[in-house]
């Protein structure tokens, strides 16, 4: 068939319009498996069922059932997803996760092992069918596979990957997927070659004992040299809810095998194969709240040096929102030297956050990094701020300028900014900071109900992560409220959300002004509505938003229903967890640990504990035994603790500080 011009997805379309009797990949619900800061090239994709490509335009391996009679009934790409059930397993601190998955035909496993060694394991469920292994072109992540060929109890894949069959003389069939009847017997060669790249193999025994693979990829493999001390957060929870602790394991497997070298993307790295610095600074402080926090302050660096990055150029809430990020890390840190280095980093950010202040006109920003191509005529991408307004910061962001939004987060800038000073004892530049940053609150306050700077980012930035707005500022309470009830009811969600970020940040708005019921309607709406079941991975936007144009390349993603996992979601919600379990409260002039503020009410007659939770005030262990809150701060200061609405006014608590 002559392909020439063609796509790899063009390619793998056309076969399923020629072959619709074929079983084809999952396409949906991927999620990457892969050591922290890993390659690109070098992290496996996962589908439900069990569908797996150990790199992008690598190949696929999927599971494969036959009835009795040997007829093929189903493969994990097929069974409906209310038969599969999958969870992350942690077996080695060190080690990512291991996907495992169960459906009623079979149970199987998919690891990788620090030499970057991918191993399956398959063991079937029932004895009414039998299960097989099909490596094929198509998968998750698949490509073109030209050459296929056996090498003792090995098949060796486009001269490239050697696939180890287990228990040794296992039949392992070769065939042509274009030849009719490929699936179902016949004579098999040694070797298949497929100009047009659909060699395949079915690997079974006798269809009823467990089988397993190994491979290997022989093409030079590259360390990210991302320091990291597991693959999860480094939190201890003893809490009513199993699936909270899961969630919040699992927002911090997705980020870390996310990252590429030092690189934080916005999503998964064929889609966005670039740090966005809006993205990436939620990223990044979750790492350090999460107790990952040598990995945090590597990955801070590129912060602190690199001013303007990401897919749409240089963004007026970059500069508040990396010292927000550099702040954040410093506070939990508390590593005078890696303060000292970000220091002078702040300064000059801060620096830009004046002049957007006083802008007469709109300033322009060089960038660094790439771009999304399809804004590569687009002239205004250096522009990070028009005229100023009254006090507030006409700041772009979103190919847009959202005036309350870019305010807020440069307020909160200056703010941090101003606390990285006062701890090195610069107490002039720290007042200039906060009288400043004041300044800008009056503004934005004074101008919160101006109609024509209403805009949904006001209310996913007020509160968290900024404080510009006091709890008991009315308007923003009111306008928060109208919008929940306009758009969810009765704590629905009547259409699905495209900016899945948003959501979860404007929960955290609602968080901290104490309705932990909100707050779960969220969190309960996001655990059913999952991209993978049981891997809590989430979604951006409707088909490839702001593509890079590389999944064409790839025979898998053929028909792309949104961006997952999404790395911000997986941030914000991350953080939102944290903050459920404790938070400093900035409202007012001195700060307030409030520990169980996102508890729920069922959760309070119960025994539960917390401990390794990082903030700004220190370490916080808690333990709640059903009646009183033992709280204990690991900090050099004290700071005053209060416990969260469910807990109840009369709670007694005991704070001890270490």
């Amino acid at each position: 068939m002559n392909t020439t011009g063609q796509s790899q997805r063009d390619i793998v379309l056309s076969a399923m319009q020629r072959r619709p009797g074929d079983f084809w990949p999952r396409g949906s619900g991927h999620v990457l498996l892969g050591l922290p800061g890993s390659p690109r090239e070098q992290k496996a994709y996962h589908e439900p069922g069990g569908g797996f490509s150990p790199s992008p335009g690598s190949f696929g391996v999927s599971v494969w059932v036959r009835d009795a009679g040997g007829a093929l009934i189903a493969t994990g790409d097929s069974i409906a997803m209310g038969d599969v059930s999958q969870a992350f397993a942690w077996d080695d601190a060190g080690l990512p996760p291991a996907i495992v998955t169960r459906t009623p035909f079979y149970e199987c496993r998919w690891s990788v092992d620090m030499d970057e060694t991918w191993h399956f394991s398959l063991t079937p469920a029932s004895a009414a069918a039998s299960v097989a292994i099909a490596i094929r072109s198509a998968g998750p992540a698949g490509g073109p596979v030209t050459s296929l060929w056996r090498d003792g109890d090995s098949l060796v894949v486009n001269h490239r990957w050697v696939v180890t069959v287990c228990p040794a003389g296992a039949s392992a069939r070769l065939a042509d997927e274009e030849r009719p009847g490929w699936q179902n017997g016949g004579p098999s060669a040694d070797r298949i070659d497929s100009p047009d790249g659909w060699a395949a193999a079915c690997i079974e025994s006798d269809g009823r004992r467990p089988l397993s693979l190994i491979i290997r990829d022989t093409a030079p493999r590259f360390s990210g040299g991302l320091r990291y001390d597991g693959v999860r957060s480094a939190l201890r929870m003893e809490l009513p809810d199993p699936e909270f602790a899961a969630s919040l394991d699992a927002q911090a497997a997705h980020l870390l095998m996310g990252y590429v070298g030092g690189q934080t993307c916005p999503g998964e790295p064929v889609n966005y194969p670039l740090a966005w610095e809006r993205d990436g600074a939620y990223s990044v402080m979750a790492m350090a709240r999460c107790g990952q926090v040598e990995t945090a302050k590597q990955l801070a660096v590129y912060f602190a040096e690199n001013d303007f990055f990401g897919g749409f150029g240089a963004e007026g809430d970059a500069p508040g929102s990396a010292i927000n990020l550099l702040a954040g890390v410093a506070a939990i840190a508390r590593d005078d030297e890696f303060t000292r280095r970000i220091r002078p980093h702040a300064e000059r950010k801060a620096g830009y956050i004046y002049e957007m202040l006083s802008a007469a006109r709109e300033i322009d920003k060089t960038w660094v990094g790439p771009i999304c191509p399809h804004l590569a005529a687009e002239t205004d991408i250096p522009t990070i701020c028009r005229q100023a307004r009254d006090g507030l910061v006409a700041g772009a962001m979103d190919r847009h300028y959202p005036v309350l939004y870019t305010t807020a987060m440069s307020y909160r800038g200056l703010r941090q900014a101003a606390r990285l000073a006062a701890q090195l004892g610069e107490t002039e530049v720290a007042r200039k900071h906060d009288a400043a940053a004041e300044r800008m609150r009056g503004a934005w306050l004074a101008h919160f109900g101006d109609a024509d700077l209403a805009n949904e980012r006001t209310y996913m930035s007020s509160l968290w992560p900024t404080w510009i707005v006091p709890p008991d500022f009315t308007p923003f309470t009111a306008g928060l409220t109208a919008r929940w009830e306009g758009e969810h009811g009765r704590g629905s969600y009547p259409r699905r959300p495209l900016w899945t970020y948003f959501t979860h940040a404007e929960a955290h708005q609602w968080l901290f002004l104490g309705r932990p019921d909100i707050v779960w309607e969220t969190v309960r709406y996001f655990r059913a509505n999952q991209c993978s079941a049981g891997l809590y991975s989430w979604w951006e936007g409707e088909g490839e938003e702001n593509t890079f144009g590389l999944w064409p390349r790839i025979r898998g993603w053929v028909k792309p229903p949104h961006v997952t996992p999404h790395y911000w979601t997986a941030s914000e919600a991350l953080l939102l967890q944290l903050d459920m379990l404790a938070y400093v409260d900035e409202s007012y002039d001195e700060p307030v640990l409030v520990v169980g503020a996102g508890v729920p009410q069922e959760w309070v007659g119960t025994p539960m504990s917390v401990s390794g939770l990082r903030t700004a005030a220190g370490t916080v262990d808690w333990r709640h035994d059903g009646k009183k809150l033992d709280v204990t701060v690991h900090a050099a200061g004290t700071t005053a603790v209060r416990a969260g609405a469910s807990f109840g006014a009369g709670t007694q608590i005991t704070v001890r500080y270490v």
